[in-house]
């Protein structure tokens, strides 16, 4: 298991050696701009031959934590997500070819506890599937393929000059910008699930929301932005990521000096009860220097309130806190306004993603000093997690 977290440039150096592309265009990197003569890779799509597995996932998500103001001065609070992905194995086959499965959602919190989800997907030939996401690029350019040019779903950009995303879906249209002005950080881990995260921890969002036929201009916005690519690297046809493990725990928490984020993932024979991968940070959400970092033993989670969600068959916490072992940073957060991304499957390869959002209140404790903010929260629970203890019988 290896954990790295450092800036721009120690990322491209893990990517170099993973893709082999090549870093010759000059690009400029950091929160100051400093001209740096390779280009940042980690921003562009990948296909499964790139890491020399069966199977690879990619997704690029973005969140958002926002004040609304409409013309005639109407106010909401939300909290959104909006997931694009897509994923490559030579098991999506069709009458000898192989496909690219495409994949996007979001996630609209509202301040009286309403939630709204969608996801819909797709198949393309993997042959044209480069026509919809760059791949090798020092930039992202995903556009969803859609038979109708009215709904379109595309984001775009990269970390220095920002991302934008044009979003339609039904009866809801974000027009909106993600600037971050930090250097990105990277979360890496081998087992139980082999995956890869380039993180923009911190940013700001501005432009504008519809809803139900109702602009609204975005303000007061906060956001997250990641780059995550887990593979699975086990045998061919039970190769999928989420049958290396019986599930994970992340979350951002945003306070007014600090963004804590946390990854953790419990292995198949950890079950509901342990975590075999830990990693938390603590960063200033201002300039992204990384003020505090733990993994492994230094951390213990403490989940409370469990809920059984009988439609999923599928147990998930309320309440979470992740503790260091010197008791330096406290972290607690609350899983009750949940959306539910249902990605089970019949042959037991998918899973069930419970996402939620907590717009005040999720504390931050760092030596003495305490600070409430917002959270968005995810715990995964695999559909052969749920099988596993059986096959063991």
């Amino acid at each position: 298991m290896s954990i790295k977290v450092g800036n721009i440039m120690s990322i491209l150096l893990v990517v170099m050696c993973f893709t082999g592309l090549s870093a010759a265009a000059p690009t400029v990197t950091g929160p100051f701009g400093t001209p740096a003569k390779i280009a940042d890779f980690t921003e562009g799509g990948h296909l499964e031959t790139d890491f020399g597995v069966n199977f690879m996932a990619e997704w690029w998500y973005l969140n958002g934590d926002a004040r609304l103001v409409a013309y005639d001065g109407e106010k909401q609070d939300i909290g959104f997500i909006v997931v694009m992905s897509h994923q490559e194995s030579p098991i999506f086959i069709q009458d000898g070819t192989q496909l690219s499965h495409l994949l996007t959602f979001y996630g609209l919190y509202f301040d009286d506890g309403t939630t709204i989800f969608n996801c819909t997907e797709t198949y393309v030939p993997q042959a044209v599937v480069g026509d919809y996401i760059a791949l090798g690029t020092p930039y992202v350019d995903y556009t969803y393929p859609d038979p109708y040019s009215y709904d379109l779903k595309r984001f775009n950009g990269s970390a220095l000059p920002g991302y934008n995303l044009n979003y339609i879906f039904d009866d809801l249209e974000m027009d909106l910008f993600f600037q971050t002005n930090i250097d990105k950080t990277i979360n890496q881990a081998d087992q139980p699930l082999n995956f890869i995260t380039y993180g923009n921890s911190y940013g700001t969002l501005h432009g504008s929301i519809i809803l139900d036929g109702k602009r609204y201009t975005v303000t007061q916005a906060e956001g997250y932005m990641d780059h995550m690519i887990p593979i699975g690297d086990r045998p061919f046809l039970n190769c999928t990521w989420p049958m290396s493990m019986h599930g994970w725990t992340w979350f951002e928490v945003t306070t007014k000096k600090y963004q804590a984020v946390a990854y953790a993932v419990r292995s198949l024979d950890d079950g509901y009860e342990n975590y075999t991968y830990k990693h938390l940070t603590l960063l200033n959400k201002h300039n992204g220097k990384v003020l505090a970092e733990y993994s492994g033993d230094n951390i213990t989670i403490i989940e409370s309130g469990l809920e059984y969600e009988s439609e999923y068959n599928r147990f998930r916490p309320s309440r979470v806190t992740f503790l260091t072992t010197d008791s330096y940073l406290n972290v607690t957060l609350d899983a009750e306004n949940v959306v539910y991304f249902n990605q089970s499957k019949p042959d037991n390869i998918g899973f069930v993603d419970f996402m939620a959002f907590q717009p005040d209140d999720a504390t931050i404790k760092y030596k003495g000093n305490i600070e409430e903010g917002s959270a968005f929260y995810e715990y995964l629970v695999s559909d052969w997690g749920l099988i596993y203890p059986l096959q063991l019988k």
